[in-house]
């Protein structure tokens, strides 16, 4: 697992229809499925997957911008206890009625973009 948060963007929130998506980035190298897995392009350069058998979300890719990783949901695993959330991201896209004071620090975007961590406190000003 390279990384674990929870994803506030709206694009994660209408895939998942859940307020934000808890998430985990994996490299593909060595992926595999079980069961019939469904793709669509859900925007330029995105692919996301789904069950075949229920419609679950079951990935989501963008190789421009992270090549060579998927990020999985996390309630997709059988036992989603291992999952461990490090961050939010997309915090800034958050629904307003959204406030987590849970300590973990909040990107306004990914982190990996040059965005700096918020506290709790900065966070909800």
């Amino acid at each position: 697992m390279r990384w674990a948060a929870y994803c506030h963007c709206e694009s994660c929130r209408r895939a998942g229809s859940t307020p934000f998506v808890a998430l985990f980035g994996v490299p593909d190298t060595g992926l595999t499925w079980s069961g019939p897995v469904g793709h669509y392009a859900s925007s330029e350069d995105v692919e996301r997957g789904f069950c075949e058998c229920c419609g679950s979300p079951v990935f989501y890719r963008n190789p421009m911008r992270w090549p060579d990783e998927t990020h999985i949901p996390a309630v997709t695993l059988d036992d989603a206890s291992v999952y461990e959330p490090k961050a939010h991201v997309y915090y800034g896209e958050r629904l307003p009625w959204i406030e987590m004071r849970d300590g973990l620090p909040k990107y306004f975007g990914t982190g990996d973009d040059g965005t700096r961590p918020l506290s709790d406190d900065e966070a909800h000003g």
